[in-house]
């Protein structure tokens, strides 16, 4: 028992070790922002009243004219606007014909109507340099900066009014065409209000595409209140009827295919209403690992048609954290190529609509935000004057033009090789996006004797072109040898075709055997510290390396790979990986390595679960290493603690709420059936029970119980959370430890600063101090007053100002009893000092008289039996009770704490909303009134009081505990009931026992 104790208590303190360690390495895996600042015409003005309106110089400047939104005097604090620049006279949309393709920007999470700025002035800036003239109209929402992802109770209201919106934008544009489309740009959670609009059908029917940055659309961040998760659920159930998802399978693997096809797709029983939303182009971007809000694996949705890394996109190839998303210079550029590619004009040329072809439109998405996709082009002609023809026979070339060519440059490279070399890897420097790859049958001319191609087939729908940051671009393709033969019998040769230019050409060429290039690894174990190796040297010219990694199936796991140069022919080298996660359609991403020990370094992991039974032996996650064949390497990998660590942290710090209740529900166990001794320093120390590990018990029993509930089906389903043990116990022990720090922290503050606390209660209370001395001595000997004053708070404002009143009351009056049995204490100490040594400085009695008989000693010795109870009553220690036991009381305060900081989000919704009489349901004001009603109950019946049937109270507690472990991870608000339900409990217990004892 004493070996298996040190175990655990060694197990706890290595978790909050590795926990701590993954805090500090956030952000071990962001790179630097590479983003551009987008730059407008002029200095920024914006309008906010409903009349048109004038300034010194409006020229050049960018103005949001205010749109009148039929319903919205509904809403006093939302607005619709139009973005305009570089006019003279103020723009009224609906005064005006308006000919541009509308476009809504919904901004997200505490975001600005002004966040469209950045999209707007770069449409505005491509319009102007359009030989067509197509341009974009952008409106934008207010949504008065509201923190939609924290309370629910916004979306709905937000929802709303963004059809009203709609509406109105268009019955601006309802005279151009039979049906009027527009385009929704959403950011955060203005991507998940964009994506419930179409749960109506018909206003559904009239979007065109709905793209989404940053956005979590098929789960939130933080679950915390109920309003949120019915928003997220109800949207789900509609889009799950009226629209295809798609869904991988066990056998799933988008790796397959060089464009990243999305999975096989589910289809809907009613194919009518399924189409009614289908034609709805539905496009999701994520940030990349520089967005700690958003994670990657939040940012996609099974109902979306495509999804991308915006370090994947072509000509943006960089990762964005979650404001620089809607800033970000190279990625507006990309949005709003795209968005100009739907766009055309009506036949009359008598506006700027987008194309309602579906298909047509995703294509365009893919060529915009995955890889520019090209069908395989006709016959093209060469012929032997097209340029200057060689020809190449050896396995491995690196030919490059410093000063560029004066004509084009034709290398042949015949396809006839030995059977084992069957993999082909060439790649082009600086040839942009020119066809530079064909294959043909060659031919010898009769004079020359020079072997050329009269006709050739492109290729470049294999050739991908790969981010290099601001070096020569590099355009690679991998090719089968063996299936190119097989595909064109007739062909001999592959032609490659450097164009003439000034810049720096060339192109490598690197033919092998697969079984030598493609390394089969198994993901390391996490007590694996050995550097394990990929290929000890490479080959001189080596151009790619697959590295397939298997059985990696938890988001927090993580790889590091080490590409370590050996010998180079230049100083300078780069080396790009291209990591696909075979499950996860979107998910690629690409890095560029210039240097061994820069930051970050190269990291393998995933971004979401695995699927059930899916099998990652015959599907694993690819890593291919695109090589500076300039240099030879050394490839080896390990296992990253780092990255793990701040992984797990990133992943599921929202389960920590759930463990801390958890920990203080197992606490509050073990302390209502133990009570101190009055006048002994245990009694002093507020702390006693939290230096435990018997929590862990419960995580592990969990895991069992989920299976057995899953099972049986008796029971509701717990939250589907499938992830390694080894997650639940690091955040159960920093929860462990993260009690210990709020417990001694609360401890200082009753100790040392409950007069700072007290001034800071009377700031905000506006009481005097006297009617607050008034109060407090009222509430301390009658603390029913304080349930009342408490819960007509609750009632009249939120539930987080009935709680914040609570607490503070309740931590004064905790403060001033600690202060008093504190005082007490040092007293009693000292006078049983000075009473011990009077004690020990006066003479001892020794009885000298011998005339008693020894009959009357014996009978003297032996007392009475009435007074040998009193004495045992005496020798009986007295129990700390009531305010006195401290430890429970600070359990109890802590637990109300967490019902505060669980009910705050509301409480800031009704702070805003006041100011525009806007009325918001408040989720957490029943739990709320039972938690200030037991309270108040408990102290009243001054709890906790030495009863019998604290066991049955104690195996509860167990339950819900348990409950909090499987209902409660994602689903944070439900702690609100299992923390009032404790309270209850507590003070139904305390009751009754009174009331046995009383009439019994």
């Amino acid at each position: 028992m004493f070996m298996f104790r040190n175990c655990a208590v060694l197990l706890v303190i290595g978790s909050i070790c590795c926990f701590l360690f993954g805090l500090l390495n956030l952000r071990v895996e962001v790179e630097e922002n590479a983003c551009r600042m987008t730059y407008m015409f002029g200095e920024p003005l914006f309008a906010v009243s409903l009349s048109p309106f004038s300034h010194e110089n409006p020229n050049l400047k960018p103005i949001l004219q205010r749109v009148r939104v039929e319903g919205e005097a509904e809403y006093p604090n939302y607005g619709l606007y139009y973005y305009y620049e570089g006019v003279r006279q103020p723009l009224d949309p609906l005064k005006r014909r308006m000919t541009g393709a509308p476009v809504l920007f919904v901004p997200g999470n505490a975001g600005s109507h002004k966040q469209v700025r950045s999209l707007a002035s770069v449409a505005l800036r491509k319009a102007r340099d359009s030989d067509a003239g197509l341009h974009l109209d952008y409106y934008t929402i207010d949504f008065d900066e509201e923190l939609s992802a924290l309370y629910g109770g916004y979306l709905e209201r937000q929802q709303r009014y963004l059809k009203l919106c709609i509406r109105t934008i268009l019955s601006i544009y309802a005279g151009r065409s039979h049906r009027p489309s527009i385009v929704l740009i959403g950011h955060s959670m203005g991507g998940k209000l964009a994506q419930s609009v179409l749960t109506d059908p018909e206003l559904g029917q009239h979007i065109n595409t709905v793209l989404s940055i940053a956005a979590p659309l098929d789960e939130p961040v933080l679950n915390l209140d109920a309003q949120l998760e019915a928003f997220y659920v109800e949207t789900d159930e509609v889009l799950a009827r009226l629209r295809t998802a798609t869904v991988p399978t066990s056998t799933t693997n988008v790796c397959e295919s060089l464009h990243q096809r999305p999975p096989s797709v589910q289809r809907m029983a009613s194919q009518e209403s399924s189409a009614r939303l289908d034609n709805v182009l539905m496009i999701s971007t994520g940030g990349g690992n520089r967005d700690l809000l958003v994670r990657p694996g939040r940012t996609g949705s099974r109902f979306n048609d495509l999804h991308a890394m915006t370090s994947a996109i072509p000509r943006v190839s960089l990762s964005c954290d979650h404001l620089s998303a809607v800033w970000c210079l190279q990625f507006m550029q990309a949005i709003n190529r795209f968005l100009f590619s739907m766009a055309h004009w009506r036949d009359d040329r008598s506006a700027v609509v987008f194309g309602t072809d579906k298909q047509r439109n995703l294509q365009s998405a893919l060529a915009h935000f995955v890889k520019p996709r090209r069908r395989q082009q006709g016959t093209a002609r060469l012929g032997l004057a097209s340029g200057s023809w060689h020809e190449e026979r050896r396995l491995v070339i690196n030919k490059y033009f410093a000063n560029g060519l004066k004509g084009a440059y034709l290398e042949l490279i015949g396809l006839q090789r030995q059977e084992r070399y069957k993999k082909l890897a060439i790649e082009a420097l600086n040839v942009d996006d020119a066809d530079w790859l064909y294959g043909c049958s060659a031919e010898e001319h009769n004079a020359t004797g020079v072997f050329y191609c009269d006709k050739a087939t492109s290729l470049m729908h294999l050739v991908q072109r790969l981010p290099n940051e601001d070096r020569e671009p590099r355009s690679i393709a991998v090719l089968d040898l063996h299936n190119l033969r097989r595909t064109y019998v007739h062909w001999t040769h592959l032609v490659v075709r450097l164009p003439p230019g000034t810049r720096r050409l060339g192109y490598n060429l690197d033919i092998y055997d697969p079984r030598e290039r493609v390394t089969d690894v198994r993901m390391p174990r996490w007590y694996t510290m050995a550097k394990l190796p990929v290929v000890n040297e490479t080959l001189q010219g080596t151009l790619h390396h697959r590295l397939r990694i298997s059985e990696m199936v938890d988001p927090y796991q993580s790889v590091r790979v080490i590409v370590e140069p050996l010998q180079c022919l230049q100083p300078e080298y780069r080396v790009t990986a291209r990591l696909c996660v075979p499950w996860a359609a979107g998910f690629e991403r690409f890095q560029t390595l210039k240097s061994p020990d820069q930051k970050p370094q190269l990291y393998a992991n995933v971004p979401t679960l695995v699927p059930r039974h899916y099998n990652t032996t015959l599907n694993p996650v690819t890593l291919d290493l695109y090589l500076d064949p300039i240099c030879r390497y050394r490839i080896s990998y390990e296992y990253s603690y780092s990255s793990a660590l701040s992984r797990l942290v990133l992943e599921f710090y929202g389960w920590l709420p759930a463990h801390f209740v958890c920990v203080l529900l197992i606490v509050l166990r073990k302390q209502v059936e133990t009570f101190q001794e009055v006048g002994s320093f245990r009694s002093l120390r507020p702390y006693v029970g939290y230096l435990q590990y018997t929590s862990l018990f419960v995580v592990t029993a969990c895991r069992l119980l989920k299976k057995l509930i899953v099972t049986s089906g008796v029971l509701p389903a717990p939250e589907p959370l499938d992830y390694s043990i080894n997650v639940s116990v690091v955040i159960h022990c920093a929860a462990i430890g993260l009690s210990l720090l709020a417990t001694l922290a609360t401890w200082l503050a009753l100790t040392l600063y409950g007069n700072a606390f007290y001034q800071v209660a009377l700031r905000l209370t506006r009481l005097s101090q006297t009617t607050s001395n008034v109060m407090i001595s009222i509430m301390t000997h009658l603390p029913i007053s304080y349930g009342v004053l408490t819960i007509a708070t609750a009632m009249g404002t939120c539930s987080g100002v009935g709680l914040l009143l609570a607490f503070v009351f309740y931590f004064l009056m905790l403060s001033n009893a600690y202060k008093d049995y504190l005082e007490d204490f040092l007293w009693q100490k000292a006078a049983n000092l000075v009473r011990g040594k009077r004690a020990k400085a006066a003479p001892a009695a020794v009885k000298t008289d011998d005339t008693s008989s020894g009959d009357e000693d014996q009978d003297a010795l032996v007392p009475k039996e009435g007074e040998a109870e009193a004495e045992a009553d005496e020798d009986e220690p007295e129990p700390c009770v009531g305010l006195q036991n401290f430890s429970f009381h600070v359990t109890l305060l802590l637990m109300l704490l967490v019902q505060l900081l669980l009910n705050a989000p509301a409480s800031l919704a009704w702070l805003r909303s006041r100011r525009h009489g806007v009325v918001l349901p408040d989720p957490g004001l029943i739990p709320s009134i039972v938690v200030l009603g037991s309270l108040s109950l408990l102290l009243q019946l001054r709890a906790p009081q030495k009863f019998a049937g604290y066991w049955l109270l104690s195996v509860v507690l167990y339950f819900f505990a348990g409950v909090v472990l499987l209902y409660c991870q994602a689903a944070v608000y439900r702690l609100n009931f299992v923390l009032a339900g404790a309270f209850a409990l507590l003070a139904a217990h305390q009751a009754l026992w009174i009331l046995w004892r009383r009439f019994a």
